[in-house]
């Protein structure tokens, strides 16, 4: 079988495919033989302090996609690492730790403890929840807030890559990415939801409880490919890439467009199993091309000679 495999910020990824933050949870909802099977997992995004999550309806179908507005519902980081986490070691795929703060110092706070728990390979500061209170002001659209919290990151957390997660509204993107760089972010996963909404005929009223959410699915999929390609156009940094990905071919498309990984939400939601076939899918779509691995297609078919 042709090689997936990606050396992407110092790790080794057996294949691109990654689980997002939330679509799996905390990964105890998860099989253990579906995520040996992907590249990476990512979990739920942790703050804090321990945070409810909004209101229900809490989730609406909106055609070619869902919008979800679970609001980081989480235990807290202390609680989480005491009770969660050690359920889930040995972690039986690369697993990444999304953690998500309203200031500079709560991020830096989390990233103190983080430094030193063992167990996961990257961090992600997740700067771009769209369905919490405080979504008309993400911290990854702004360029001073991005470094602020970049720099108190890394000033206490040192031993793995750090990655930012961010909106894909962002007013002056090549501001934020210049920001990325240049205050030590390892990689960059583009992108989170885009902000959506939908309403009830019959009654007039929102179908969510909060009336706005974070919209994922197919339907987005050449938007984020445009804003990924955008992206690397702009960076050198490794993008992680997501946002209507949905299909084994999406992998092809995303690694196109400038990514080295390619993360499946709405497809982790629906069914998780297919998403642990996503690998084999790819692999056997290069074989039948005469394609020894990833970075055989990309240079052929960047050089016209697909087969």
């Amino acid at each position: 079988m042709a090689n997936l495999t990606r050396e992407v910020m110092g790790i080794t990824f057996k294949n691109p495919v990654v689980i997002p933050s939330g679509p799996g949870g905390f990964g105890l909802e998860m099989e253990k033989d579906v995520l040996s099977k992907i590249g990476a997992f990512t979990i739920k995004s942790v703050s804090l302090e321990p945070k409810e999550g909004n209101p229900s309806p809490r989730l609406v179908d909106a055609g070619y996609g869902l919008i979800n507005s679970i609001g980081l519902q989480n235990p807290g980081i202390k609680t989480f690492l005491n009770t969660i986490y050690p359920k889930l070691l040995p972690f039986p795929t690369k697993l990444f730790f999304s953690i998500a703060g309203n200031s500079p110092c709560e991020f830096r706070e989390m990233a103190a403890v983080l430094n030193g728990v063992e167990g996961f390979d990257l961090l992600v500061l997740n700067l771009s929840c769209p369905n919490v209170e405080d979504a008309n002001t993400l911290l990854g659209a702004n360029p001073e807030s991005v470094a602020e919290i970049l720099k108190q990151v890394k000033t206490v957390f040192t031993t793995r890559p750090v990655t930012v997660k961010l909106p894909p509204e962002i007013p002056d993107f090549p501001s934020v990415i210049r920001a990325c760089e240049n205050n030590g972010a390892d990689g960059l996963v583009l992108f989170n939801c885009i902000t959506g909404a939908r309403f009830d005929i019959e009654t007039g009223k929102p179908f969510l409880k909060r009336t706005y959410g974070g919209y994922s699915g197919p339907a987005v999929k050449p938007i984020y490919l445009r804003k990924i390609h955008l992206a690397r156009q702009l960076t050198k940094l490794p993008i992680i890439g997501m946002g209507g990905a949905y299909k084994w071919d999406d992998i092809f498309e995303y690694l196109l467009a400038g990514a080295e990984l390619v993360g499946f939400g709405l497809r982790t939601m629906v069914d998780p199993l297919e998403v642990a076939e996503l690998p084999e899918k790819a692999q056997s779509w290069l074989c039948k091309h005469g394609f020894a691995d990833l970075t055989d297609y990309l240079l052929k078919t960047r050089k016209g000679e697909l087969k």
